[in-house]
This record gives structure tokens, sequence and C-alpha cells, in this order.
């Protein structure tokens, strides 16, 4: 993975932004130890913490005529550059044509950031980078919209529904990471899936080939999740990592997807053996704990190990195509502990949209004392925790 990162998630307003450690988010193995992060994923994470902390200096403004943007377009840049630490858009987004005269987003172009008053807080001019990133964010929203509630829930990880075989199979594999070998169980199957389980985890391996032999394509695999969500039942986790590499699929085309991925397609919550750490299905970390007792909702405190309240005090911001997590405080062990969901931005009356898979899109206008507790609906039980998943940038950029 390239350890080189080229964000646009830098605020162009100054902010103070404090480094947290890492960790996974869902159901499974919540919290891992940041002491397994290989070097080269420190060395990305290191960068991705120095450059949110820099302003970036307003380059000239030409005098040309404005991009025309679509609304998802302007949702993930107002995310981006013009909200403030409440998460309200408080700022006009104005995007110049500074490359190709196109009429369109593209790279080149320059994104104005003004105040009410018209005055300039700040300017970039947006890379082929920068464009990798809002292309993956507008694809996991889009993504999000077609596929309504998603899937359906389950306690164990991965399930091929009607795919379970009369009599499992056992066989050996290697993994794909270490390249060490071991005994599995292979449980259920489809055309492009099976489940296995290897020890007391279950996991979803694509097929070499199908039933007659022919070699598949990673992205056919992907796309088979989506397109026939009755066959799949995943936890809260699982949806995450899915919608991730759907995201980079349609991101850096079938080609790209499937030279990087081919032989190593597997799924399993967070676990991912496409980089040097291995359950982050895909995206960077920030994770803060808090101690026991230190949320109360609707009379349930937190255990020692649950999520820290989500705190913009402390760097948390709200970004169209990000991942955040809403904590049941009091609960580390049910199904319905806590729900991963995809921002989707911020409505025109002020409350956020989120997705879920199994729950689908909600709108949240949380209470107005800063506890992040939603002020009723889905998640009235939850607080919104401190952790919050970005993109890999670096690895789609590699990929791509």
């Amino acid at each position: 993975m390239s350890a080189v990162q080229s964000s646009i998630s830098t605020p162009l307003r100054t902010t103070t932004t404090t480094p947290t450690s890492m960790g996974t988010i869902g159901n499974q193995n919540l919290y891992n130890n940041p002491s397994s992060l290989q070097p080269l994923y420190l060395i990305a994470q290191l960068l991705q913490q120095i450059q949110s902390q820099q302003t970036p200096t307003p380059i000239p403004v030409p005098t040309s005529a404005p991009a025309t943007l679509t609304t998802s377009e302007r949702n993930i840049l107002n995310s981006l550059f013009a909200t403030n630490d409440n998460g309200t858009v408080d700022a006009t987004i104005t995007v110049l044509e500074g490359g190709v005269a196109d009429n369109r987003l593209s790279a080149g172009d320059i994104v104005v950031v003004s105040d009410a008053a018209g005055n300039q807080l700040g300017s970039k001019q947006l890379t082929a980078q920068d464009m990798s990133e809002i292309r993956f964010r507008e694809n996991m929203v889009a993504t999000t919209g077609s596929i309504k509630s998603g899937w359906g829930l389950t306690d164990n990880l991965v399930k091929i529904a009607g795919g379970t075989l009369a009599r499992p199979e056992t066989r050996t594999y290697t993994d794909p990471i270490n390249g060490s070998t071991g005994t599995e169980r292979v449980l259920e199957r489809n055309k492009f899936w099976e489940v296995v389980e290897r020890g007391s985890r279950r996991y979803m391996v694509m097929r070499s080939t199908d039933n007659n032999g022919r070699a598949l394509r990673p992205s056919d695999a992907i796309n088979h999740i989506f397109s026939n969500r009755g066959s799949y039942l995943f936890d809260c986790a699982t949806p995450m990592t899915v919608l991730n590499l759907k995201a980079t699929l349609d991101t850096i085309g079938a080609d790209a997807f499937d030279r990087n991925t081919q032989g190593k397609l597997t799924i399993s919550a967070w676990y991912d053996p496409f980089d040097n750490y291995h359950s982050d299905g895909g995206y960077i970390f920030r994770l803060r704990k808090a101690n026991a007792g230190e949320i109360v909702v609707n009379g349930h405190a937190n255990l020692a190990g649950e999520t820290a309240r989500f705190d913009t005090n402390q760097g948390d911001r709200f970004i169209v195509g990000n991942i955040y997590y809403f904590d049941k405080p009091g609960d580390t062990s049910s199904l319905f502990q806590g729900w991963n969901a995809v921002y989707l931005g911020q409505t025109t009356e002020g409350s956020h949209r989120f997705w879920s898979s199994s729950i689908g899109e909600v709108a949240v206008k949380f209470r107005a004392d800063g506890s992040w507790v939603p002020a009723g609906g889905t998640y009235s039980d939850y607080y919104l925790g401190a952790a919050v998943a970005d993109p890999n940038l670096p690895r789609l950029q590699n990929w791509a």
C-alpha cells in the first residue's frame, strides 16, 4: 500500500484536531489493539493526521464561470469544506472552472468557500486524487440509495440464504494474508460464494470457478451481492465492508478492481485481506473509548471499553460517505449493541441522514444538550460514538 496520501478531507477553515487511536467498529472484534498496525499503515495514518492539522493557503482565484454541480457533489463538498463544528453547513461553496472548461466538476477546478457576507474563507484546486475521493463518496451514497434497507440481519456474520450444503465439506485452505495453511469446513454455497468456517469464525469466500469450471470475476461476485440481496444475510458490520468494495469497484472500474482483488476476496465483518491492517474493512479508523459510567442514555450507562462520545473538539467531523457508529450503552454482546451507519448529509431542516443495513435511511435530530443522543426515533437508545471510518484513499489510488 502506498504511504502517500492526497486527501481533500482537510478543512479550508482552521480547526483543532487531536490525533486519536485506531480500532474497528461493529458487533465483532470492535476494539482491536492498534499496536498490531504495520509500519506502512502507521505512516499513512500519521500523514493523514498531520495533514488534517494544516490549513491550506488560499490560492489565487481566477475570474471564470462557475462549474455546474450535481446535488450529490454539492452535498459532498459542503460536508468537506463548509460545515462547522456542530455539523451544520454555514458557508457557501462555489466551484470555478480552473482546468478544462467542461461545465462539470473535474480536476483543476477551484473550490471557493465564502461566508454569508461573501468574504472568501479559503480555496482549493482539485487534483485527480481529490476527484477519486469525491467519486468514491458519491458512489457510497448512490449505492445506499439504490438498495433501500440493504440485507437481512444475522448473528452469524455472513450467511447465504438457501445455500446450506446437505453435508459440510472439509478441505485445506491457504490464508491470503500470510500464506499459512489450515483446515476449513464449507457450510454454504451459491454461484459466486462459499461460506466457510475457520475455527469459530465464518467467512464468505469468493469461488475461483463456477460449477462448470469457468473462471469467475471478483467484480461480478460483488455485483451479485447487490443484485440478489435476498440471497445474503449479514451482521451490521459486514455491509460496510461490502459497500466499500462496491464503491471502489464503481470508482476505479472492473478491470482494476479484478486485478487487485483476484484470489483474495474474503468477507466477514471488518476482516480485510488487502492491506497491512486486517480488520478495517478498507477504511482508516479513528476511535476513542470511554471509561465505565461516563455516558448514560435513558438510564443505561456505558461499560468500560465502549466508544467515547462523538466530539468535534476532538476532531470528529461529519463527512458524506464516512462510516459512523451508534453505540447502545451497557450492551457489548447482543446483536443490537450498536449500528454502523453511512453518513448521507444534512437535511434542510437540520437533521442528519444516516443509512444502516436492515434499517435503511434514517433522519436523526440530536438532542440540544450536546450529548449526541438522538431525540427520538430509531437510534433513541443509542449515542453517536467516537468511531469514525474514512475511505482508505492511499489504497484507492494505488488500486487505480
